[in-house]
């Protein structure tokens, strides 16, 4: 008998046997034993002589090409696979790619600030560290600093710190795309270099003040919601682990930096409370955990999370965290999925947030309780995200007058 042929039916016998003593439901094993059928018949067909890993992603991948009506069948397919990797390797290959076949971008080198002002320009940053700043905000300084100020500062045959006048810092100024960001960073930068004395004039003072536009928030009904939370699968791991971070965004309201980040020690389901420090503000927070939230994150841990020991809830197909676009991403596209008209509307996780709020206000909430609630300590920081609430704004409607005089005449064709 063909060798190969003899061992894809001994990987099939032997993944069936493990199966029967790890899956108690019939039909299931059934399902296996059928995908492991379409395996094999997509092994010949490729002329794989063994299993692997790799194999078992290309399969399902193939899987997802096909006319299959609903995710039931390719939720099986997977399954099998996830299983099957288990049975072989111990380790779970179930979400993406194998590391070895996911292609990395290369990062572009970091640019390199000039030599006459590194010194400095790391002091400054230095700096920042030391008044609090955190890690990634420093990085936005440095990164934005180096490219839109001190290469051009370079660039127009600045030599040291002290001979950038009026005319060198408009001209960056004139040639930054971000001019509200060039303006924030360069009065910051050249406020410490005046402190210690490496200049001995600060010519920032010279650049408009650029006022940051507030956009309109993006706010989404109730119905929208329930529409949202209704199109997430839930039985698949990464489904589970979906479902309860939209979940989170729309009834607690968290940052994504916080769903992100938030570990076992944050949720405490005997106090029906989540306690955490939040990121963007290093400031306490606190608040109650329904019922609904407690039990799709119990659901997700004992039913989908991977194993690791991490510390973090939320983690990829490698047990590994999440980082904090990812979250984002996975928000906007369950947003796009839904089939939700969002129009000009912003379709992510933040979205989501400034709805918490706008509920809130609906449902005649205290100012002061939505702005725990959402973990601001200035004041006025809520007020972007309520005074959008429209339901509320419905109250305060006018009736439109009617036309007079000359716009009358117009819309009478009079003109």
């Amino acid at each position: 008998m063909n060798t190969i042929y003899l061992y894809w039916q001994n990987l099939k016998k032997d993944f069936v046997d493990y199966v029967k003593k790890e899956i108690t439901t019939t039909s299931h094993r059934n399902d296996y034993g059928r995908s492991m059928d379409l395996l094999i018949d997509f092994a010949f067909a490729n002329n794989h002589a063994e299993y692997s890993p790799e194999i078992g992603y290309a399969f399902v991948q193939a899987e997802k090409a096909k006319p299959y009506k609903g995710h039931s069948s390719l939720d099986r397919r997977r399954a099998t696979i996830r299983h099957l990797n288990v049975f072989l390797y111990g380790k779970n290959h179930w979400q993406h790619a194998p590391r070895n076949l996911r292609t990395h971008k290369s990062s572009h080198e970091p640019i390199k600030c000039p030599e006459q002002f590194s010194e400095v320009f790391e002091e400054f940053l230095q700096f920042l560290k030391n008044d609090g700043l955190k890690d990634v905000t420093i990085e936005m300084y440095r990164h934005y600093c180096i490219k839109s100020m001190l290469c051009d500062f370079a660039q127009q045959g600045v030599k040291n710190w002290d001979d950038i006048d009026a005319r060198v810092l408009t001209a960056a100024f004139s040639r930054a795309k971000n001019k509200l960001r060039f303006a924030t960073y360069a009065r910051r930068l050249f406020g410490y270099l005046l402190k210690v004395g490496v200049v001995s004039n600060n010519y920032t003072g010279i650049l408009p003040m650029i006022t940051k536009r507030k956009t309109v928030p993006s706010v989404y009904s109730e119905e929208e919601i329930k529409r949202l939370l209704d199109s997430i699968e839930t039985i698949t791991p990464q489904g589970k682990r979906d479902y309860t971070m939209v979940l989170i965004a729309v009834r607690l309201g968290l940052r994504v930096s916080d769903i992100s980040k938030l570990c076992f020690e944050n949720v405490d389901f005997d106090r029906s409370i989540i306690k955490f420090i939040q990121f963007k503000t290093s400031v306490p927070h606190q608040l109650p955990l329904p019922k609904e939230v407690a039990d799709s994150i119990r659901d997700y841990i004992d039913n989908g999370r991977e194993e690791s020991e991490e510390p973090y809830i939320f983690l990829d197909g490698y047990g590994q965290p999440l980082a904090n676009h990812t979250v984002s991403n996975i928000g906007a596209r369950h947003i796009k999925n839904s089939g939700i008209e969002i129009g000009e509307r912003k379709g992510g996780m933040h979205a989501l947030r400034t709805s918490f709020a706008s509920q809130l206000i609906e449902e005649k909430i205290p100012y002061d309780v939505v702005r725990y609630a959402l973990g601001h300590v200035h004041p006025n920081s809520t007020r972007h995200y309520v005074q959008f609430a429209l339901e509320s704004l419905r109250a305060c409607c006018l009736e439109v007058p009617p036309p007079s005089g000359l716009f009358k005449k117009y819309l009478e064709g009079g003109m």
